[in-house]
């Protein structure tokens, strides 16, 4: 009890002593703390620090979120890096010159992106987004990632009789949940607004990511051993010897395949198969059947406009996923989209452009499934 008391007490003492700075002075004070607990702390000192750490710049606020991201941002740093993805993608979508630098060094992986969002200060976080983040974490990112665990994980892995049709798609795959679940959420958020071009007439012309920007996500964002073995993969050896950089893997220093003592790969999970195995999991799909049969969509479309129809389901970012999360708020609201989204698809007279690489293909729209089978084209033979 004495304990507390003094705590307090230092508290008010910190509290008085900062407010004989000057007030111009106190404005600068988010830029000199330490982290998001610093933060924190500071704000709940008393009215007058508070309604200056109010005035954070947000950038500042999400560079305060990395210094904790091991504290309140894991798994790192996927979760800060999902927070920050779809403007990052905006931003890259603004011309040339910034995709080309959201590109540029995608081979040292997911650290990439967040390094490139805290060099800028158009990229920021305001506490308002940290708290939806943190009701995220309760309402879909745990019950997803339960999911996700009972498909490609180690509850799936724990399966009875696994090896022996305890489950109907036994596969050697080491991969964790939550980071499974990030992976299909930051596709999403950087990817997925890519869809409104090809669903409203009046954004035809909106200028899109390109397939080339997603695989190179895909390959380093979303690392495996089989994404590795691009050199065995058909028809991507060029006459001059080179290969298809769209398929080619560059191993940097700092990235995912740079190489251990040993020799070896320090990519130790297998992300792609895990988001592959996940997306045509027979324990996955009946929480989207279910979600369009919500929604009113009472029949599957034909071939390739169903496909179609999955991607955009799966690719709406975090609070997308929230959509399978039945009678929730989220799920609610998704449900006129869905039926939208099936109405204008219905329409659709051809199917979108394909791109090919080697001897697998992906659509001009963002095509998760699509891109992760070039992506580990090579492995077991494809």
């Amino acid at each position: 009890m004495e304990s507390a008391t003094t705590d307090t007490n230092n508290d008010t003492a910190t509290g008085s002593g900062l407010l004989r700075l000057p007030i111009d002075i106190l404005f600068m004070l988010p830029d000199y703390l330490h982290n998001i607990e610093d933060y924190m702390n500071v704000s709940s000192t008393c009215r007058a620090l508070k309604s200056c750490m109010e005035t954070a710049h947000p950038h500042t606020i999400l560079c305060l979120a990395w210094e904790s991201t091991r504290s309140f941002f894991r798994p790192s740093p996927h979760f800060l890096v999902c927070a920050i993805a779809r403007n990052l993608g905006n931003w890259a979508r603004k011309s040339d010159e910034n995709e080309a630098e959201l590109v540029a060094d995608m081979p040292r992986g997911i650290h990439h992106l967040m390094d490139l969002a805290l060099r800028k200060k158009e990229f920021g976080l305001t506490m308002q987004a940290i708290r939806e983040l943190y009701e995220l974490r309760f309402s879909v990112i745990n019950p997803v990632s339960d999911i996700i665990d009972k498909c490609v994980g180690k509850q799936w892995l724990q399966t009875p009789d696994f090896w022996n049709g305890g489950v109907d798609d036994a596969y050697t795959i080491y991969a964790e949940a939550d980071e499974t679940l990030f992976h299909l959420a930051i596709y999403g958020e950087l990817f997925g607004p890519d869809y409104e071009p090809f669903l409203d007439n009046s954004l035809s012309s909106r200028r899109r990511l390109r397939v080339e920007t997603r695989l190179e996500f895909v390959k380093y964002c979303i690392p495996d051993f089989a994404t590795e073995c691009y050199e065995s993969a058909r028809g991507i050896r060029r006459p001059d010897g080179s290969y298809d950089p769209r398929r080619e893997v560059i191993i940097h220093p700092e990235g995912p395949y740079s190489k251990d003592e040993r020799g070896f790969s320090r990519t130790r999970t297998n992300n792609n198969l895990a988001l592959k195995w996940l997306l045509k999991s027979s324990r996955w799909e009946p929480h989207w059947q279910q979600a369009r049969l919500s929604a009113g969509v009472q029949e599957d479309l034909e071939g390739w406009k169903q496909d179609m129809l999955e991607s955009i389901m799966f690719c709406q970012g975090l609070e997308g996923l929230g959509m399978i999360r039945a009678e929730t708020d989220l799920a609610k609201y998704y449900r006129p989209k869905i039926m939208g989204w099936k109405e204008k698809i219905e329409s659709f007279v051809e199917e979108p452009a394909r791109t090919m690489v080697g001897i697998w293909n992906t659509h001009e729209y963002p095509d998760l499934l699509g891109d992760l089978w070039i992506c580990s084209s090579g492995y077991a033979g494809g």
